[in-house]
């Protein structure tokens, strides 16, 4: 599951994120990567002939959040507005049951048991800018570039 959280007003004329209801429920959509400058997207990722008339747009205000499963077809357009729109993105929120197959990567038991151990568990960070904790993060974010990038003969600037 992934959570956006509004971190500014998300509406259509800054770009609010578009979902294609149902998506899900078929194949794996075919993705493009474009690796367009600018783009924070890790490879410009697109997907052909979504008809725009059967998203819904998720208007927010700040500090409202949607939660969608990652394989809903959704992104954003353009800012049109002369003000930005900021969101924190919370990834990878998944069940213990679920193991990660393209790679490694650690995680944050949030609540409950973990009755699988597929995962190496991490701890919070104990201070800020502890150099253990920052080590730490450094060797997750180049985990996720592995995963991210699997398949992929070229890597995004983000």
């Amino acid at each position: 599951m992934t959570a956006w959280v509004a971190v500014t007003d998300s509406n259509e004329e800054n770009g609010c994120m578009r979902m294609w209801s149902g998506s899900h429920k078929d194949n794996l959509k075919e993705h493009n990567q474009k690796f367009n400058e600018g783009n924070l997207l890790t490879r410009g990722q697109t997907v052909k002939n979504v008809p725009k008339q059967e998203t819904t747009p998720l208007i927010l205000e700040a500090g409202q959040m949607s939660l969608h499963h990652p394989t809903v077809v959704h992104g954003s357009e353009l800012n049109k507005s002369n003000d930005r729109r900021i969101g924190f993105v919370i990834q990878s929120y998944i069940g213990t049951n679920v193991k990660q197959v393209l790679g490694k990567n650690s995680v944050q038991l949030a609540r409950g048991v973990d009755e699988f151990n597929y995962h190496e568990k991490i701890g919070r960070p104990q201070n800020l800018l502890d150099a253990k904790d920052i080590k730490l993060k450094k060797q997750e974010n180049d985990n996720l570039q592995e995963i991210f990038y699997k398949g992929s003969d070229k890597k995004g600037k983000f």
